[in-house]
């Protein structure tokens, strides 16, 4: 079980670092921006000096030491020089798109960048902090190689911490431009990130399935994840599914944004079991030997009695050392970090800690599964990325509903049991049995 969950982490950690710019080799940097700036200034109603400043200024990562002082490390460009101009471009012309995607960036931001002039490597990041109508980017040193540390998770939460004033102007700003280009979808897309970003779901998900009405194959395509996650978090499980199909059966979708286990994942999570094919020669082959290896080498171990036989012989003390066993192999170790995922163990343990009469224990790893649907965002969230094929979140949201419900905390299980009709409704027959209990959870829970 642990050997699995570090499997997952290594392999995680190959596909994430890429996504990590301020770990690797400076790129070459934009030219400085200051241009853009005197000719907005020389012209305010310069619309095409305004967008390329805006953009000039997100694409820079370069930093300057002021008065050759590297311990003032301050960017080269400023975002809330190029914002001014960029907002007072729309306000000008509120159809002149080419001012949107710059200004949209920087107020979806979580980090930027920096970059030394004099090593031209990228070990420094800053949060987005909202200041009145200003941002600030301060950039500090990475912190590298610190065990049980995400270099980003400090930098991210302080960001998010003060994002909602600049979430609220982009959905502000999106709403006017989609009222003056209704048949565009660049609006609808912004407007829906912003609201999926402010977790109002369905409306998200409503301008989301409007954009990728309006769009192309290929801009469905970049939309996916951003759909996906306001329809499953709107408990829409019959629109996720057909979102999800859509995806899958496309002969052109990239297949490092969306492969083949995360398909059959995602079903998981929607109560289908649709295990991914084993589509090589080579990989049937090998997996032949591993079988052949086993056969060939039975265990001679004769393996201790678990959990469930420990209980059902009456040996509580022991069935508590098994499970304390259990949860101590799928905590992260010290060097790990920490990553939201889930795997079928933790709903295990969580029914054997309710069977212990451990409701606080049980909430605990409930609380491990809930996590992988709050991560941010979905597409690099390793328990949507590597999760079990073989459905079982939903029997995991039942029992968080029936322990709320128990603990009279009627809103949440019925949060809990709405989640479990709408995303398994519809799925495998077998299923069904989970979404009739929730059904009459919620039935029990209006009756009351």
């Amino acid at each position: 079980m642990q050997s699995r969950s570090l499997l997952r982490l290594v392999v995680c950690s190959v596909l994430l670092a890429p996504a990590l710019p301020a770990l690797q080799t400076a790129p070459t940097p934009a030219p400085p921006c200051d241009r853009y700036v005197a000719a907005v200034r020389a012209n305010p109603n310069n619309l095409d000096a305004a967008a390329t400043l805006g953009q000039c200024s997100f694409d820079d990562y370069v930093m300057i030491a002021p008065g050759g002082d590297s311990t003032r490390l301050m960017f080269r460009s400023s975002w809330s020089t190029a914002l001014r101009a960029l907002r007072h471009a729309v306000d000008l012309d509120p159809t002149y798109s080419r001012a949107y995607p710059p200004l949209f960036a920087m107020l979806f931001a979580e980090t930027r960048d920096g970059c030394s002039t004099v090593t031209w490597e990228c070990w420094f990041v800053s949060p987005v902090k909202r200041d009145g109508d200003s941002v600030i980017t301060i950039p500090r040193l990475v912190r590298r190689n610190v065990p049980g540390v995400d270099p980003y998770a400090e930098v991210t939460n302080e960001s998010r911490a003060s994002s909602r004033a600049s979430l609220e102007e982009a959905r502000a700003l999106a709403d006017r431009w989609a009222a003056v280009a209704p048949n565009d979808r660049h609006p609808h897309e912004y407007l829906g990130q912003a609201l999926l970003l402010l977790g109002d779901h369905h409306a998200a998900s409503a301008e989301l399935e409007r954009a990728a009405a309006l769009g192309t194959p290929a801009s469905r395509r970049a939309l996916f994840w951003d759909r996906f996650e306001a329809l499953v978090k709107s408990d829409l499980g019959s629109e996720a599914r057909r979102v999800l199909d859509e995806a899958a059966a496309d002969p052109r979708r990239d297949t490092t944004r969306l492969f083949t286990s995360t398909i059959a994942s995602l079903n998981a999570l929607l109560g289908r079991y649709r295990p991914p094919p084993v589509d090589s020669a080579g990989a049937r082959q090998t997996r032949a030997r591993i079988d052949s290896m086993v056969r060939a080498n039975p265990a001679i171990m004769v393996p201790e009695p678990g959990f469930p036989e420990l209980l059902a012989a009456g040996d509580t003390a022991g069935a508590r050392r098994s499970l304390a066993r259990m949860d101590s192999a799928m905590a992260p170790s010290v060097n790990q970090t920490r990553f939201a995922r889930a795997g079928g163990e933790y709903l295990w343990s969580a029914t054997y800690h309710v069977a212990l009469r451990d409701t606080a224990g049980a909430e605990k790893q409930l609380a491990e599964i809930e996590r992988v649907l709050e991560y941010r965002p979905f597409q690099y969230s390793l328990g949507l990325l590597f999760s079990d094929p073989q459905p079982w979140m939903g029997q995991a949201w039942s029992l968080a509903g029936d322990l709320a419900a128990r603990r009279g905390r009627p809103e949440e299980a019925a949060r809990m049991y709405r989640r479990v009709i709408g995303l398994w409704g519809g799925g495998d027959p077998d299923l069904k049995p989970v979404v009739d209990h929730a059904r009459a959870g919620l039935d029990s829970l209006s009756r009351r």
